[in-house]
C-alpha cells in the first residue's frame, strides 16, 4: 500500500500534466487537458473561468472523487496516482473536507448530528464526536443551535453549518465548488471573509472553485482556467484587477 500518511512535500496540492476525457468515440469530451497547478499550505486559492472550462472537474480530481487519465497529483506529498481506489478514499476520509454550493445538509438530522457525520465516518464515537461537533458550532457563531434542523436556519447560517461539518476531523485541505453562489452579496462576503481565515491557517490549504467575481477579491492567489487549461496564475486579486481579466 502506498503511503497515505500525507507528509507534506512544500506544496498543498502539486499537478503535473493531468488530463482528463469523459466519453468514447466521438462523444468523447476532453474535460482537462494537461493541466499544471498548485496550491500552498496556509493560503485560500480561488480557481475561476467561464462555465465548462474544467474548474469542477479539477477540484474532483484533486479530492480524489473522480479518477484522472493521466499526469500525477500529490496532496501533502502523497501521489493520488499511485493509490488504489480504496487507499484514495481512506486518504480523502482523513485530510479533505468538502464544502457545496447547496449545503448538502441532511433534513432530518440536527446541527450537531449533520456536523458529526465526517467523524462517525472515521470511527469516532458518537458521544465524542457529537460534543466536538457543538464546540465548533459554537465558534462558528451558532451556539444554542445544535439541536434545531437545518430548516430553521437562513442560508448563511446553514453554510456556516457546511463549513463546521467540513472543518470537524480537522482536514488539511478544504474543497469548496461554488460556496456562494446560492447566497446574497453581504452573506457570501462574510462566509468568503471565514474560508479566507481558514485557509491562512498554516496547516491547512483552501481550494475556492468559483464564477462569482464579487467574491473574487477574497482570495490569496487566483488560478485562470480557460478550455481545460491553466492559463494564468495571479499572486493576489490586485494583480488579476490591473491584467483586466474580470
Amino acid at each position: 500500500m502506498a503511503n497515505t500518511n500525507g507528509q507534506s512535500n512544500g506544496f498543498a496540492v502539486h499537478v503535473r500534466n493531468v488530463t482528463k476525457t469523459f466519453g468514447t468515440g466521438e462523444a468523447k469530451v476532453a474535460a482537462l487537458k494537461g493541466v499544471d497547478f498548485d496550491a500552498r499550505m496556509g493560503e485560500m486559492l480561488m480557481i475561476v473561468g467561464p462555465s465548462g472550462c474544467g474548474k469542477t472537474t479539477l477540484l474532483s480530481v484533486i479530492a480524489g472523487t473522480l479518477a484522472f487519465n493521466g499526469g500525477e497529483i500529490d496532496v501533502f506529498g502523497t501521489p493520488l496516482h499511485g493509490l488504489k481506489d480504496r487507499d484514495v478514499t481512506e486518504f480523502r476520509k482523513k485530510n479533505v473536507g468538502f464544502i457545496f454550493q447547496q449545503f448538502n445538509l441532511i433534513p432530518t438530522l440536527s446541527l450537531v448530528e449533520n456536523v458529526s457525520v465526517p467523524l462517525l465516518i472515521n470511527g469516532v464515537s458518537r458521544s465524542q464526536a457529537e460534543k466536538k461537533a457543538s464546540e465548533l458550532l459554537d465558534r462558528l457563531g451558532l451556539a444554542g443551535r445544535g439541536n434545531d434542523r437545518p430548516s430553521l436556519l437562513s442560508g448563511g447560517q446553514q453554510q456556516r453549518v457546511a463549513i463546521a461539518r467540513a472543518l470537524v476531523h480537522d482536514p488539511r485541505l478544504v474543497i469548496c465548488d461554488e460556496p456562494t453562489s446560492a447566497l446574497d452579496k453581504d452573506t457570501g462576503g462574510k462566509i468568503m471573509e471565514l474560508l479566507r481565515d481558514i485557509g491562512r491557517s498554516p496547516n491547512r490549504c483552501v481550494i475556492v472553485v468559483t464564477h462569482d467575481n464579487r467574491v473574487f477579491k477574497y482570495a490569496d492567489r487566483m488560478t485562470e482556467m480557460e478550455d481545460g487549461r491553466v492559463q494564468r496564475v495571479h499572486e493576489s486579486y490586485s494583480q488579476y484587477e490591473q491584467k483586466g481579466e474580470h
